[in-house]
Parts: structure tokens; sequence; C-alpha cells
């Protein structure tokens, strides 16, 4: 082994160590209920988008047709 497969070896294990130490750091203590009593199905409050206009300008191209 060389002094780079050594290096890359280490580094390669801190960053592995420190992903998984974040992981733990930032998941929350205690039960958290992934289902509650939530009465508003998903996506309730989100905002309606306008429809497309039927007369788009991609809709309204002219169709070439083939020669021959």
């Amino acid at each position: 082994m060389t002094d780079l497969d050594v290096l890359l070896a280490v580094a390669g294990l801190t960053v592995t160590v420190l992903v998984v130490a974040g992981m733990i750091l930032i998941t929350p203590r205690g039960a958290v209920d992934a289902f509650d009593d939530v009465t508003d199905p998903q996506g309730a409050e989100l905002s309606r988008a306008d429809a497309i206009d039927p007369a788009h300008a991609a809709a309204r191209r002219r169709r070439v047709e083939p020669v021959g």
C-alpha cells in the first residue's frame, strides 16, 4: 500500500464517521408519531394552478407535411 492509499482510506473513514455522527445528532430524541390525527388530507392547503390555455403557442404551431 502506498502513502496515497493510506491517506484515502483515513479520509474515507473520517468522512464516514462524520456522516454517521451527523445523522445521529440530527435525529430527534424520543418517539415521533409519523401518522398523527390530521383531518386535512395531504395537499389540502396547496393552491390550484391555472389551467393551460388550449391556444398556447406550441399548440398553434403549423404542422409540416412530409414531401413525397
